[in-house]
């Protein structure tokens, strides 16, 4: 579909920005994203991609807006409110043009493998390493493309699976870190905080490389890890290969 006069106004920013052009901005119309936790990296990575003209996004969140969510969960602003249910709200007056799909649940196994196969991406902005291995072993069960990231303290790293890297081969999360480490074996919010800025930073990178694929430019965080310690200031980025055989 060609854009109608006013889509040609609220995109023209995203239309001049060069590989987009009018071809990517209508290839966005006709995508879908889910986005699974609508917490402080989804409070970033959502707004973003709603008002780039993603034509569906899903939202999965079985949680509920506390108060101690507030200082980085900046979609929201009402407490005891569906997380999911909440940043649909504000997705739609953001942008009214795109269709928001509400699951306020948490994912298993299998239902993540269900809804996983009705969408172009799937972006992880979870806070824990259950969920993120959960998210990843699903899409690569079906075969899903992935942005994947984790942000706590000062740092934060983003990352794409799913899609097939110069050497041919796809890398997801257990060829970056093999098993899921044990409680206790990594830093948590819980117990070191969290800079709501910089999941902030972390969350738009997210939704940055899932413009990119989506709508077909730019060179993704294929093979690479971008890292960030906000602390001292340095962006990294960090080679990927497969690490396993395949199944």
């Amino acid at each position: 579909m060609p854009l109608t006069p006013e889509q040609s106004e609220r995109y023209v920013r995203n239309v001049d920005v060069v590989g987009m052009g009018v071809e990517g901005q209508e290839r966005l119309l006709r995508s879908s994203v889910l986005v699974v936790g609508a917490g402080g990296l989804g409070s970033a990575a959502l707004p973003y991609l709603a008002a780039a003209g993603v034509g569906r996004i899903g939202v999965v969140d079985g949680d509920h807006v506390e108060l101690k969510n507030m200082q980085r969960q900046i979609l929201h602003t009402e407490l005891g409110r569906n997380k999911a249910e909440s940043a649909a709200e504000r997705l739609r007056a953001l942008n009214p043009e795109v269709t928001v799909e509400v699951h306020p649940e948490m994912l298993t196994p299998e239902r993540a493998r269900e809804l996983f196969v009705g969408y172009d991406l799937i972006l992880d902005c979870c806070d824990t390493f259950g969920a993120k291995f959960l998210i990843s072993d699903a899409a690569e069960d079906v075969g899903a493309r992935l942005v994947w990231a984790t942000a706590v303290g000062m740092q934060g790293q983003c990352s794409v699976f799913g899609v097939p890297d110069e050497h041919g081969e796809t890398i997801y999360l257990r060829d970056l870190i093999p098993s899921e480490p044990a409680d206790g074996e990594y830093p948590k919010a819980t117990d070191i905080g969290v800079l709501g800025a910089m999941v902030g930073q972390i969350g738009a990178l997210e939704a940055t490389e899932a413009i990119k694929l989506l709508a077909g430019f730019g060179r993704p965080l294929v093979g690479r890890v971008m890292v960030l310690d906000a602390a001292a200031g340095r962006w990294s980025v960090l080679p990927l290969r497969r690490s396993r055989a395949h199944h």
